[in-house]
């Protein structure tokens, strides 16, 4: 799961992001899919509800999407603005019935 990091300070202006990481001074902007994505991780999401929202948003094929998806967030995590945690024990296992 993914989230953002409570170190990672931002801003909305015209539809691009600007994002600031209080540790290090490190400040970067986003527009577009990445923007997207970074609304996405308001809450924790997973690398594939993150796939699966971009297939549904923009026309890429699902390779190309799930490549760029992951780097994309490798550098997020890189910056220390969005950081990765395992996901909770049976999170999402369905009830036996």
């Amino acid at each position: 799961m993914f989230v953002r990091s409570p170190s990672a300070l931002w801003t909305e202006l015209d539809g691009q992001f600007m994002l600031m990481n209080i540790e290090n001074g490190s400040y970067y902007e986003m527009a577009g899919i990445g923007g997207v994505i970074w609304q996405m991780l308001e809450t924790p999401r997973s690398e594939s509800d993150i796939v699966e929202a971009v297939l549904n948003r923009y026309q890429v094929e699902r390779e190309q999407c799930a490549r760029d998806v992951r780097a994309f967030l490798g550098k997020l995590v890189a910056t220390h603005v969005v950081t990765e945690q395992p996901e909770a024990a049976g999170s999402t296992a369905h009830p036996a019935g």
